[in-house]
């Protein structure tokens, strides 16, 4: 079994804990553990759409989902560190909203029924908009200082890497396509190395996500620990079989 198919089957039992774990977590009703939760639901789906995308051979499009996992793992973290993280994930949505419709505006297709409702909702945005935007537009959070406060630094690296993945950038489409050939390849087999750091990246937030979550949510006495260990057992499989870099010999 070669590295990457070693790292893809942890994976698959990886899936099967969580989904285990899931069906015996009951969340609090009320934040930020509520939120938390869902971020951790969310994370769970992207990491089985991980696998999923892995196994059809298509794994360096399933890093929009690892990335998404990292940045959801750190947005977990943050709203237990800082009472206001609710509100700045609103002030985020309603930012994004806010430029969505001021974009839809700018089209020159539209209808007078079209653009009539589209500036009532950009109206509605505004009100939840403007009150977030005094609160938090000189404070600014970047992603790599989420990760730096939550004492999640090892993220930083692969999250980059990531990055030009979901970018589509020359480098990540000329490894998905273009590689040392004349022609052109269509749904080629990832080299080795990338795809355990990809899958790596993928159970490390799973099983960071999943032990902050066993301080929020209700489990049966004794089953969250259970499902823990399992799930560290497996990640510790693949840490362990990750290959290490010889060092030169001495002259």
């Amino acid at each position: 079994m070669s590295l990457a198919q070693h790292a893809l089957a942890l994976s698959v039992r990886q899936v099967d804990t969580v989904t285990a774990l899931i069906a015996e977590m009951r969340p609090p009703l009320d934040p930020p553990g509520r939120p938390q939760c869902a971020l951790f639901l969310t994370i769970a789906e992207q990491f089985d759409a991980t696998v999923c995308l892995a196994q059809a051979n298509l794994l360096t499009h399933g890093a929009v989902h690892v990335r998404s996992m990292i940045e959801a793992t750190a947005d977990l973290f943050m709203l237990g560190l800082r009472d206001n993280h609710v509100r700045r994930m609103q002030y985020e949505e309603a930012n994004g909203a806010k430029r969505f419709y001021e974009r839809l505006l700018e089209s020159h297709q539209l209808t007078a029924a079209d653009r009539e409702m589209i500036e009532t909702n950009l109206a509605e945005c505004l009100a939840r908009y403007i009150p977030l935007h005094e609160e938090f537009k000189k404070d600014k959070l970047y992603e790599v200082e989420k990760f730096t406060d939550t004492e999640l630094p090892e993220f930083i690296g692969i999250y980059s890497m990531l990055c030009s993945f979901v970018h589509n950038d020359l480098t990540a489409l000329s490894l998905r396509h273009q590689r040392d050939t004349p022609g052109m390849i269509f749904r080629a087999p990832l080299d080795a190395g990338i795809a355990f750091l990809i899958l790596q990246a993928a159970q490390h937030a799973m099983v960071r996500s999943a032990e902050y979550i066993g301080e929020i949510a209700w489990f049966p006495p004794g089953h969250f620990e259970q499902h823990m260990d399992t799930m560290h057992r497996l990640y510790r499989q693949l840490v362990d079989s990750r290959p290490l870099q010889r060092a030169d010999a001495p002259a």
